[in-house]
């Protein structure tokens, strides 16, 4: 799925994902030709990671994997 449709289903705007990645906060998305792609996966690891609930603190990836 595109971003806008990820976005929607974290309830964030797109723009607020991209700076996110753009800070470093979150995992880069994959890319094709016509933007970034998120799958099920990414957007159950940005929930659990925090996005969209406005915690103070993002969790790292490695803190939801468990790795």
């Amino acid at each position: 799925m595109h971003i806008s449709e990820a976005a929607k289903r974290l309830n964030v705007s797109p723009q607020h994902l991209r700076m996110l990645e753009w800070q470093g906060r979150i995992p880069p998305a994959r890319r094709d030709f016509n933007g970034r792609i998120y799958t099920d996966f990414d957007v159950a690891l940005l929930r659990n990671m925090g996005v969209g609930s406005r915690p103070r603190k993002l969790k790292q990836p490695e803190e939801v994997l468990g790795v």
